[in-house]
């Protein structure tokens, strides 16, 4: 296998900034998200950017405005937005570095994308291709093997990961250039928060990755929302212009989707800021409602989810973070909350 970074070769050097109890700030993150992005992607003015998150989650959403904010960082610009099902090969320009959705969906976990992810592969075969920071959770071995084959013939892919748990089973699995990065989302930066109207607000994810709330009477989740809510109405018109897409490799039309796309993201972060501010203090068991508190500087417990992603993200980064506190289950959430000054 070839990988392109000392860490990769096993150094034993570290370059997490959360190792060693170190203090973590949001922007020491930022800066050692974009300092390893810019020593591992080749320079380009601009980005194709692939799967797109067309539906109401937040944390994809803050993740998608995370790459086009990376882009901007890196003097590059997104200049093409496609979603699953505007995906299609000759979308991808060839003076444009196709990059892959980040998140935790690498495995086979969800079907659809897999299929998208695998193609995407293909696709660009033999130029460089990018899968911004994913978590790794197999399915089963074939899903594993369909990838691992898949990555071993395309020749010039970079796989970004975002816990060191996934890098180390990339690093096995993948002849690949490997490199263990900070979620995207964290591209972002400090952001302001909402005033609380409460002391406490809970999210509980309502999806497969659930270990199932206990505890707590009254909760919420971010995926989904009234349909003449902000964020139904954005997803409404960024279908209806990626539909368009479909249709035409226009500039035009690409611009339009793009800006579409934007929006909905943007109307569903500020969204998620809403939600989570509503709380002096959060519980979650969403990765995103962990980063964005941390974003929002809201004081939270995290609470680990069915699969172990986010212990894997939390112990690689923010474990020194001073606003949140890790429950590897509900059943330790209250005794995390007593440890929060003022609770």
């Amino acid at each position: 296998m070839t990988h392109g970074s000392a860490q990769q070769q096993g150094s034993g050097e570290e370059r997490s900034p959360a190792v060693g109890g170190s203090p973590v700030t949001v922007p020491k993150l930022r800066d050692h998200l974009l300092q390893e992005l810019r020593d591992v992607l080749p320079e380009h003015r601009a980005w194709t950017a692939v799967d797109f998150p067309m539906h109401l989650n937040c944390g994809d959403s803050a993740l998608y405005l995370g790459l086009e904010a990376a882009a901007r960082e890196l003097g590059a610009r997104v200049v093409r937005t496609v979603d699953r099902r505007s995906y299609r090969p000759e979308l991808l320009r060839a003076d444009a570095l196709p990059v892959c959705q980040a998140g935790g969906n690498w495995g086979g976990l969800y079907p659809t994308l897999h299929e998208l992810r695998l193609s995407f592969l293909r696709d660009t075969r033999g130029r460089v291709a990018v899968q911004m920071p994913q978590s790794i959770e197999y399915v089963d071995e074939r899903h594993r093997e369909e990838l691992r084959r898949a990555v071993g013939e395309h020749g010039r892919f970079i796989f970004l990961v975002r816990d060191r748990r996934s890098y180390d089973i990339a690093v096995r699995d993948y002849d690949c250039e490997v490199r263990l990065v900070p979620d995207l989302a964290l591209a972002l930066g400090n952001r302001p928060r909402r005033p609380a109207r409460t002391p406490l607000v809970v999210q509980a994810r309502t999806d497969r990755e659930t270990a199932g709330a206990e505890g707590f009477s009254k909760t919420f989740d971010w995926i989904a929302a009234p349909a003449t809510s902000p964020s139904s109405v954005a997803l409404r018109l960024a279908r209806r212009a990626n539909a368009q897409q479909r249709r035409t490799a226009s500039p035009q039309v690409a611009l339009l989707a793009r800006s579409a796309m934007r929006f909905l993201a943007e109307v569903n972060v500020r969204r998620a800021r809403d939600l989570l501010s509503a709380g002096e203090v959060v519980v979650t068991d969403r990765l995103h409602g962990h980063v964005l508190c941390t974003l929002l500087d809201i004081p939270h417990v995290v609470v680990d989810d069915k699969f172990g992603k986010i212990r894997a993200l939390y112990e690689t980064w923010t474990a020194a973070e001073r606003t949140s506190r890790f429950a590897a289950s509900w059943a330790d959430v209250q005794q995390e909350l007593a440890q929060i000054p003022g609770q």
